[in-house]
């Protein structure tokens, strides 16, 4: 058995559950809000960094809130925001306590397809590399 085939043997289960649990995610509705950051905690334990914020902010039906967020940020470097900064969150109708920002929902809906086109292009690679030899 060749290498590219046994990496498609290897990537195969990967595909399929990237389409099965995006089959799964089912249409709730996000309504879009600005928020005033409070406090920004930047952790970093072992290879993992994450970067959360205290926010407040006000709902459209007028309440007033207070929550925490995952702010989008660059590894073991930070994020782009400060406190007093706004950022644009998303809540949910039914749980407005739960808050995602826009770089939140897009790792969350793409972040498989990404991994699998970066493993692709892994596979492609090694494939033309150990072809020339």
């Amino acid at each position: 058995m060749t290498n590219l085939m046994r990496s498609l043997y290897l990537l195969l289960p990967l595909l399929l559950f990237g389409q099965h649990a995006s089959a799964q995610n089912s249409s709730t509705d996000y309504i879009e809000t600005e928020a005033l950051i409070k406090e920004i905690n930047f952790s970093i334990k072992s290879r993992r960094s994450s970067a959360t914020a205290k926010v407040d902010y006000v709902t459209r039906e007028g309440d007033s809130l207070s929550s925490i967020v995952k702010l989008p940020h660059v590894p073991f470097i930070g994020t782009w925001y400060d406190e007093g900064d706004t950022v644009t969150v998303l809540y949910n109708k039914q749980t407005p306590q739960l808050l995602k920002t826009k770089g939140t929902l897009f790792t969350e809906s793409y972040g498989v397809y990404l991994l699998v086109l970066l493993g692709l292009i892994v596979l492609l690679y090694r494939y033309m590399r150990n072809r020339k030899r």
